[in-house]
């Protein structure tokens, strides 16, 4: 089920078993070319839940959206902040959510990055993430 470095062997883009079908899988355990974050987890599940519904209802696992996004806070000082924000062509790829916290601009140094990175996720991993509510 893994590749030769001991990876779960998955396509990149629809995150499904190479060879087996009905396994996929993301975050630590994929062989993805790209950050291993909560943030890419965040951007794979929604590919990975829509494949397995299709599965479920006899029609292919054809979501293949997923293109590399991961994002890793990059604490610049105290209370500064960048996001690398990326895919899987390393171009910068800003998260759309991030507005909401007016945040157009994720590759400048930020206070409000930083309250992000201090506060909101950690609450966001516990609260949400954890429980399948993001």
């Amino acid at each position: 089920m893994c590749n030769d470095a001991g990876w779960l062997a998955v396509d990149i883009n629809s995150l499904q078993h190479v060879t087996y079908k009905n396994i996929f899988g993301i975050g630590d355990v994929a062989a993805l070319p790209t950050a291993k974050t909560g943030a890419a987890i965040r951007k794979q599940a929604p590919v990975v839940v829509d494949n397995l519904i299709k599965l479920i209802n006899n029609q292919a696992a054809s979501n293949r959206n997923y293109e590399g996004y991961s994002s890793c806070p990059l604490v610049t000082g105290y209370g500064k902040m960048v996001l690398a924000e990326f895919n899987y062509k390393n171009e910068f790829t800003p998260d759309p959510q991030l507005k909401q916290m007016l945040v157009t601009d994720s590759y400048k140094e930020r206070w409000r990055l930083w309250l992000l990175k201090k506060f909101i996720l950690p609450y966001l991993y516990w609260n949400k993430m954890l429980k399948g509510k993001m």
